[in-house]
């Protein structure tokens, strides 16, 4: 028998690539949009800047038709995923990706919370004083190491 699932247990996750360009990340966070999106979960990535999620949505547009996901922009439109800039103001409670480089505040509103890095030194760094806030909330992430 399995032990009753604790609902405000949160799980957090840090993909960290073996690579430095961004385009390898980009191309990683779509296929775990692509991901979520077909286990029919809801998802809110968090940009460092609004022109950067702007950018990323005409990413999203211009991939194969078979293989769009269906997305907002700073909850503009109605979709399981919405793409925001530095600030969130409606969490969908369920999946953060976290592509900005400072701790998401509002990680406790959301049930997994992903940290997306690769090997540039900032994204690093950034990335162990983001790991030490967690843990100071006493949650212990689990990383994932891809292409090593």
């Amino acid at each position: 028998m399995n032990p009753p699932e604790d609902k405000h247990r949160k799980d957090v996750l840090f993909y960290v690539l073996n690579s430095t360009d961004p385009q390898s990340r980009e191309q990683f966070l779509s296929k775990l949009l692509k991901k979520i999106w077909s286990e029919k979960r809801y998802c809110d990535v968090r940009f460092e800047k609004e022109q950067e999620a702007q950018r990323y949505d005409l990413t999203l547009w211009n991939i194969q038709p078979q293989s769009f996901i269906p997305h907002g922009v700073f909850k503009e439109e109605s979709a399981p995923i919405q793409l925001y800039g530095e600030e969130i103001l409606t969490p969908c409670h369920d999946v953060l990706i976290n592509i900005h480089p400072e701790f998401p505040s509002q990680f406790t509103s959301y049930q997994r919370t992903i940290e997306l890095l690769d090997q540039s030194d900032y994204l690093i760094q950034m990335g162990r004083e983001r790991w030490k806030l967690y843990q100071a909330q006493g949650i212990k992430p689990t990383v994932h190491k891809i292409g090593f």
